[in-house]
């Protein structure tokens, strides 16, 4: 993982300076600050350039607030960038909770700028998700070779603690609060034309979750047992990559809809709250820690009394079954040796994936609650913008649609031009569209089926 100190833009390194979200680790794994406060003046634009700037990589999984030890995974995981910093979504989310400044460079850089973000090019978001990808990877082999050569090696990580760090307990609110997720999007996650190279990169989602679920629900006993190392069906992936394209597209445009801020969601009512956005959202389902995926259709009771909140789910269940997708309608999936995903949390997240696309929901969320449950819900809301496409991100869009589920990327291709309403036919080199008003594009094809490019038909 990056310190901060790689070459900025125009760099000899030409790769981008990476922020650090505290200044080390003690002895025994604690967290070291030493950072001088911020002007209070400075705090909302503050706050406001590191939350809003575009996203380059990002995941619904959330992390540990090392600030307040027992709070849960409420820490979003993402990465954004102004096109010559990167820095995690925890650096946001420390100043918002804790008003704990960023890394001095990056507030030098920050303020010398007037605190105004800039256009950030689609080709300088996605180096900076490739570079991401690749320091994630770095991390990730040289946890793996402290693992394998045991504790005191010279690859293994250094872990601190020094006295916990008190941090006031967030108030208490009626159905469920939390903090949001990177003021997104996404999920989530996310990332270019590369290999991920830590399958929990999906797609960000706010985190946290309702109280009124921390127990297992009355429902079937029995999971559908999708087995160690046995896969998603194959209908199942079909669909997930059939919507793939657009639904990337408009979780992008949902998690630029969402500020960072506290949430509270009503069960009663359906009503989901955050920075002043309120929406209504639909139970989805929820995720054990043992691993089962239980649908909100199969134990509605559990979520609320009123019954419209599961409605949406029960829908999703009756075009599973239209569709022929059984992890539509079983009941309980177990989630915990499924060959798609490296843990049940990324299985789940492409539960929720799919089910927004086969739904056609204007985003999902996903909030994780005390390690307990991770509790999804689908937002139909018309309140939340729909994606405005653009003719110059459209291969953003096709290119990561088509690498999310790795099936058939003519189907993807026409899963977005069809979700847009637009006019295709096939030509010599592939998918030939007319994008209504903004253009028309060329979705090239290899002769083996695979997309090799979108060309823009000027």
């Amino acid at each position: 993982m990056s310190d901060g100190r790689g070459a900025g833009r125009g760099g000899s390194s030409g790769r981008l300076r990476v922020a650090a979200v505290f200044d080390g680790r003690g002895p025994t794994g604690g967290i070291v600050i030493n950072r001088p406060q911020v002007d209070p003046m400075e705090m909302g634009p503050l706050t406001a350039y590191l939350t809003k700037a575009p996203v380059a990589l990002a995941t619904t999984k959330t992390g540990e607030d090392e600030m307040a030890p027992g709070a849960g995974l409420v820490v979003p995981r993402a990465y954004h960038t102004d096109g010559e910093w990167i820095w995690p979504a925890a650096v946001g989310y420390y100043l918002h909770r804790y008003k704990l400044p960023p890394q001095g460079e990056l507030l030098e850089h920050i303020r010398a700028r007037g605190f105004q973000l800039t256009a950030v090019a689609e080709e300088q978001r996605q180096a900076a998700a490739a570079q991401m990808l690749e320091e994630l990877a770095a991390a990730k082999q040289v946890a793996a070779a402290g693992a394998a050569v045991g504790p005191g090696s010279s690859g293994t990580w250094a872990a601190s603690v020094p006295a916990p760090i008190s941090a006031p307990e967030p108030e208490p609110v009626a159905a469920a609060s939390g903090h949001a997720g990177p003021p997104l999007v996404g999920p989530t996650p996310p990332a270019p034309a590369v290999e991920p190279a830590e399958p929990s990169l999906w797609l960000p989602a706010p985190a946290g979750a309702p109280t009124t679920l921390t127990g297992d629900a009355e429902v079937e006993d029995e999971a559908e047992e999708l087995g160690a190392g046995e896969s998603f069906s194959a209908a199942f992936t079909a669909a997930g990559n059939r919507h793939a394209a657009w639904v990337y597209e408009q979780i992008e445009t949902f998690l630029d809809f969402m500020p960072l801020d506290e949430w509270s969601v009503d069960h009663e009512t359906g009503r989901y709250r955050q920075a002043g956005r309120e929406f209504t959202v639909d139970a989805l389902g929820r995720l054990g820690r043992d691993g089962r995926w239980i649908w909100a259709w199969a134990e509605p009771e559990a979520w609320s009394p009123n019954s419209a909140l599961t409605e949406r789910s029960r829908h999703l269940r009756g075009q599973g079954a239209r569709l022929g997708i059984r992890e539509l309608t079983e009941p309980v999936l177990d989630l915990s040796g499924i060959a798609d995903a490296e843990d049940p949390e990324i299985a789940a997240e492409m539960l929720a994936w799919t089910a927004m696309g086969v739904a056609g929901a204007r985003g999902y969320l996903g909030h994780t609650f005390t390690g307990e449950n991770r509790v999804y819900y689908l937002a139909f809301d018309k309140s939340i913008p729909a994606a405005r496409p653009d003719l110059d991100a459209v291969v953003h869009y096709l290119t990561q649609g088509v690498d999310k589920f790795e099936e058939d990327p003519s189907d993807c291709v026409l899963g977005y031009v069809e979700h847009h309403g637009w006019d295709w036919s096939r030509g010599a080199e592939g998918i030939v569209v007319s994008a209504g008003g903004i253009g028309s594009f060329t979705a090239v094809l290899a002769n083996d089926g695979k997309l090799t490019g979108v060309s823009p038909n000027r």
